[in-house]
């Protein structure tokens, strides 16, 4: 029987998503799937599947170990297998980019130290994999420009989900112009809470409310805290079926980042026909302008997401409808079965 680790060892909840579609994705091309992880995800994983909880229980002898997000404990797990005969993909998300990036996006030196430390271990799992997928074109032009990744077997594998769209999930209302996932400089979070005090102050879209949800925590200003059109859920871990209720009742997703290389918030709001607005300069292969997501030039600029948001409500069938298109196109996992198949062949 072939087997398949699909593994994760540094818990975040939006990981979730990922691994369920590689974990099914592998189920349907003839292996047996185990989630190999950390105690922390064992209760948002499928009650109906086989876990693996990695420094407690023995790892299997597997055909296949999938790699879907980084850890420094990778680097250990990979060597046993290796032992194994395992063959090893490492999903790799985030090349580094420039660091002149990061701190034009708001990044610390704290965590650019942070970041180079991330880079060496994140080198080192490229060097020891088998092959290498990476999620969209900016991914495979920063891997490319990085003398560090040394592994040739590379491919082209956009991120993947199952539908997790439910009948209930549906008919939730939609009420929100939303900022869902985490809290990071380069995610623009100051742009948005600025705009959102700009339009409760100045009472503009005043049949929409704000939504704010992540796991992170930080100060809430003292307009938002006093109205009643902004809702915050914050500083701790969101279930699944709690983050797919926050893009089920949502109308517009922020996604105007200072720097994205590809986004599981424009994916996952795409999945439930939730648009998105995002920086014109981040426009890719996933996203047309006017269609699923509106483009705006500067995120500063209270009437330019103004107008943006107003443009996706008043055209929001349409723009919700070519959001759930793209979403069954391009994310959704049994799309790509034919080309994880091939990628498996190079191997």
């Amino acid at each position: 029987m072939r087997i398949a680790l699909v593994i994760s060892l540094n818990f975040h909840p939006g990981h979730v998503s990922h691994m369920v579609a590689s974990y099914k994705q592998c189920e349907e091309l003839g292996f047996k799937s185990i989630y190999c992880v950390t105690d922390g995800f064992v209760d948002y994983l499928p009650s109906n599947s086989q876990i693996c909880v990695y420094g407690k229980d023995d790892i299997p002898k597997v055909t296949l170990a999938l790699f879907v997000f980084p850890s420094q404990k990778n680097l250990l797990l990979i060597r046993k297998l290796k032992q194994q005969q395992s063959k090893i993909i490492y999903i790799f998300h985030e090349p580094l980019a420039p660091i002149k990036e990061y701190r034009k996006a708001g990044f610390s030196y704290k965590y650019l130290a942070k970041l180079w430390i991330i880079n060496q271990i994140s080198s080192k799992t490229v060097k020891w994999s088998d092959a290498i997928c990476l999620p969209s074109k900016k991914a495979e032009e920063l891997y490319h420009a990085n003398p560090l990744y040394k592994n040739k077997n590379v491919h082209y594998l956009p991120l993947l989900y199952d539908d997790e769209r439910t009948t209930q999930i549906i008919n939730i209302p939609r009420q929100y112009f939303g900022y869902i996932g985490t809290v990071a400089a380069d995610h623009s979070f100051k742009e948005y809470l600025q705009f959102v005090e700009w339009a409760i102050m100045e009472n503009r879209l005043p049949k929409l409310k704000f939504l704010i949800a992540t796991k992170s925590d930080f100060k809430i200003p003292r307009a938002l805290a006093e109205s009643s059109r902004v809702v915050i859920q914050k500083g701790k871990p969101l279930s699944d079926k709690e983050i797919n209720e926050f893009y089920a009742s949502t109308f517009v997703v922020w996604n105007a980042y200072a720097r994205t290389t590809q986004s599981g918030v424009l994916a996952k709001s795409f999945m439930f026909g939730t648009p998105a607005i995002v920086l014109r300069k981040n426009l890719s292969e996933f996203t047309i302008d006017g269609q699923e997501v509106i483009a705006i030039d500067d995120n500063t600029s209270f009437c330019e997401i103004e107008e943006a948001v107003t443009s996706i409500l008043d055209n929001f069938s349409y723009h919700s409808t070519a959001a759930r298109k793209n979403f069954e196109k391009k994310f959704f996992y049994r799309q790509y079965n034919d080309i994880f198949k091939r990628i498996l062949s190079f191997i």
